[in-house]
């Protein structure tokens, strides 16, 4: 199926950090992951660009779905702003945002 980024911007960003690891270590690098809302209505993870096989027409889901999948995983942004303990993320359907995205 073919797809494209509905916007430029990712949704969310994420790191994972490989088990073990310390954030002082120079040895392993966190995975960088980005959460973007991709033209099929679905909300679709990416590390360096390439598509994961984690995607949800449900934004939870899809936060869910990585923190499942990767060992380690933070979210440390949020639609542009970075998060701490107290972000709430709000529940979204791809196929609602996108319609939002073509009304402007």
């Amino acid at each position: 199926m073919s797809y494209s980024h509905a916007s430029s911007e990712p949704i969310a960003e994420a790191e994972a950090w490989p088990v073990g690891a310390e954030e002082e270590d120079d040895l392993r690098e966190p995975r960088l992951l980005q959460l973007y809302l991709d033209s099929d209505a679905r909300y679709r993870w990416y590390e360096e660009d390439e598509a994961s096989e984690f995607a949800s027409r449900n934004l939870l889901e899809a936060i869910e779905a990585a923190e499942d999948a990767w060992d380690g995983f933070q979210l440390v942004e949020f639609r542009g702003t970075a998060v701490d303990p107290a972000t709430t993320i709000p529940d979204a359907y791809a196929v609602d945002e996108l319609e939002t995205l073509d009304e402007s």
